[in-house]
């Protein structure tokens, strides 16, 4: 062998060994093997280091991370919605859509159970979320009930279990997803049906409301309002505190920030609120006032409710409602703790694995659980 087949064979050698190294360090590193979601985190890293080289000097709080991750949101906008065309044909589009977006995988030590919750003659689906790393230390016995986002017509247990097994693991708590059923097939108010008979299926079991909690994001920070709500007419027994990512509140969007963050909103710049309204009503509710309680449980009671903790960014249309929320719960002497976050985007800390920003606000209402259940 001559002394340049010697030297190509050492070089293919040492380029074999790097390229082994880095297929068994990048899954490492990163917590899965799908080569979509590793496709996402590489293109997410050169793009943090180019905004790393690169400051943004009208937003300086924001981590490199923070904007890379905006960069990722525009190379591929939600689906732009042609109200002309079938409402079920594009809301069957979007879920596709959500489906085959793997941001945050599902870990796989973390566990999910599906169970059938039923209560009198109504049965709804949900599916028990378990990450913890200790059993038996504090919260382990404790339950926080988590109504997803995705403006009543999207999102599933698929979509939601790679951040509800984060929730499980940083709060180490029981997370009980609720699969409530979608509009347009089923209209309001089947959402809150849902969420209320598997309340009930739980007082039932003789579960204590003083170890459940309840958490939303979004359309799921407003049925989550809508079911303390009907919790409190009922005169039923709330949970022991409640958590609001960026909660849809009032589908009228009527607050400012609906105008004000418009352009400054990488994901609901184009949100057509009148049409997505229209869908969550159907033709038998679409006479009732898109300002009425029972829809936009902004303008009910807070009445009666555990403590809150809000969290809302200021680039998202959705601010105002947050703050509004906070203004009424204090107005009827509700224990409220708001999170601004100056800057950032709509359900922000859902991308927990992506920039420190997510982190840092799940570590604080982490902190205020852990306050609440002492």
């Amino acid at each position: 062998m001559t002394l340049f087949q010697n030297g190509l064979f050492g070089c293919l050698k040492k380029l074999t060994i790097i390229i082994l190294i880095v297929a068994i360090a990048i899954p490492l590193r990163y917590g899965s093997t799908s080569p979509s979601y590793l496709a996402v985190r590489l293109i997410h890293s050169l793009f943090s280091l180019k905004n790393s080289l690169i400051p943004d000097k009208t937003r300086p709080t924001l981590s490199a991370d923070y904007r890379a991750f905006e960069d990722l949101i525009r190379m591929k906008p939600l689906t732009k919605i042609d109200t002309s065309a079938d409402p079920l044909v594009i809301i069957k589009e979007l879920r596709l859509t959500m489906g085959q977006t793997n941001i945050s995988p599902k870990p796989d030590e973390c566990q999910i159970r599906k169970e059938i919750f039923k209560y009198n003659a109504h049965t709804t689906d949900g599916y028990w979320v378990s990450n913890q790393l200790k059993s038996s230390s504090k919260n382990s016995d404790k339950i926080l009930i988590y109504i997803h986002g995705g403006g009543f017509m999207t999102g599933d247990i698929n979509t939601y279990s790679g951040f509800e097994c984060y929730l499980s693991r940083i709060f180490n708590i029981n997370v009980l997803h609720v699969e409530y059923r979608l509009v347009p097939e089923h209209p309001f108010p089947a959402a809150v049906d849902d969420t209320i008979a598997l309340y009930h299926a739980l007082l039932d079991r003789n579960i204590s409301p003083s170890r459940m909690m309840i958490m939303g994001d979004s359309a799921g920070g407003g049925l989550t309002l809508q079911t303390m709500q009907a919790l409190i007419t009922r005169e039923l027994p709330v949970p022991h505190g409640v958590i609001l990512l960026s909660p849809w509140a009032d589908i009228s969007s009527s607050g400012e920030s609906y105008t004000r963050n418009r352009p400054i909103d990488p994901i609901l710049f184009d949100h057509n609120s009148t049409w997505v309204a229209a869908q969550i009503l159907g033709p038998k509710q679409i006479h009732l006032s898109y300002k009425d309680p029972l829809i936009s449980p902004l303008y009910g009671s807070f009445q009666g409710f555990p403590p809150m903790y809000v969290n809302v960014g200021t680039a998202e249309i959705t601010e105002d409602d947050s703050r509004e929320i906070v203004k009424r719960a204090k107005q009827a002497n509700v224990d409220v703790t708001l999170e601004v976050a100056v800057h950032l985007m709509h359900v922000y800390p859902i991308f927990y694995l992506y920039y420190p920003e997510a982190r840092n606000t799940i570590d604080n209402i982490n902190e205020w659980i852990k306050t609440k259940f002492d």
